[in-house]
């Protein structure tokens, strides 16, 4: 019997394997060695300090504001920027930039040239979050973070301050897990943590007397056809009008609305944050058709497919539209 053919084979079989394992090792090294770990709880006292960093300009700059046109939005209305969203922008970009340096970032105002160190404050302490929260560690490169510098600004040009917000969002491979939603002009700050926690003043649950009524909010400047449609499938709901994406999500939040429903395009930065504190709290917020939004670095950043936030009865507001 003829052995040689066998042994050849085996010969070139070892090389292969070898070769396979030599370039196993490599990639796994490659992949130690240019991947790095990043807190969780880093993340969130960069962000936290980022948001009101950009609150505390948005509030400084209120009286002496250039307002631009980026366009019109799709209800034709005029999209507005000011020297506020950039200053904002500027400071909050230069911020999580210097903190964290190996994250993406992805905000509203992105084409803006910043000077980073005469525009940005300096992060130098982290801020004292008086919690004992455990380690948490995710990888860098899976991290994604999006900030909205002002959001509301048409009612921040009319002096509607209450709708104002500065948010920043940490997604971990495309979901949101961390949400800031800074309020400069009431001082107050949003945080949620998926799976660890949420600041105090998320425990503030308003308590209605309308209980069997659902009480819906809606934007007032990108309603849609969303209030004909509701009137059509509720036989009877209290109605809330508001501005900000960052407001209607703090609102469900607090059970001032059952749900924040919204029927046309909306941009990621707007709502990522509220979807991180939404699902901290067990709540949902998905497309108006129960699809789950996702928020990678490369993803599309407009939602075209609408929006319902919710504590619960989620499914009950998404069977309505």
């Amino acid at each position: 019997m003829n052995f040689s053919g066998i042994i050849k084979l085996n010969k070139r079989a070892y090389c292969v394997l070898f070769l396979l394992a030599v370039v196993f090792v490599y990639l796994q090294f490659f992949k130690a060695a240019t991947s790095e770990n990043v807190s969780l709880f880093y993340m969130l006292e960069v962000a936290i300090h980022a948001a009101q960093a950009g609150g505390s300009l948005v509030v400084s700059t209120r009286n002496n504001l250039k307002i631009h046109s980026k366009g019109k939005t799709a209800e034709g209305k005029d999209d507005s920027v000011t020297s506020a969203d950039y200053f904002s922008h500027c400071a909050m970009l230069g911020i999580i930039t210097r903190a964290l340096p190996q994250v993406t970032l992805i905000s509203e105002e992105n084409g803006i040239n910043c000077e980073k160190e005469s525009a940005a404050q300096t992060y130098n302490q982290p801020l004292n979050l008086q919690f004992d929260y455990p380690a948490a560690y995710v990888e860098a490169s899976d991290v994604t973070i999006w900030i909205d510098p002002l959001d509301a600004t048409v009612e921040y040009t009319e002096k509607l301050y209450q709708y104002v917000t500065t948010m920043v969002c940490v997604a971990v491979n495309g979901k949101p897990i961390i949400g800031v939603i800074h309020q400069p002009f009431n001082e107050s700050t949003s945080w949620a943590v998926v799976g660890f926690g949420h600041s105090a003043n998320l425990n503030e649950k308003v308590h209605g007397t309308d209980s069997n009524l659902p009480k819906i909010i809606i934007s007032r400047s990108h309603s849609g056809t969303i209030e004909q449609t509701l009137k059509t499938k509720f036989k009877d709901f209290k109605l809330i009008v508001a501005a900000g994406a960052g407001y209607k999500a703090l609102r469900v939040a607090d059970n001032t609305a059952d749900a924040y429903l919204h029927s046309t395009a909306i941009k990621k930065w707007d709502i990522c944050a509220g979807n991180a504190i939404l699902s901290a709290l067990g709540g949902k917020m998905t497309t108006k058709h129960g699809q789950t939004l996702t928020y990678y670095n490369d993803t599309n950043v407009i939602n075209k497919e609408g929006l319902v936030a919710t504590l619960r009865n989620h499914e009950a507001f998404i069977d309505k539209l």
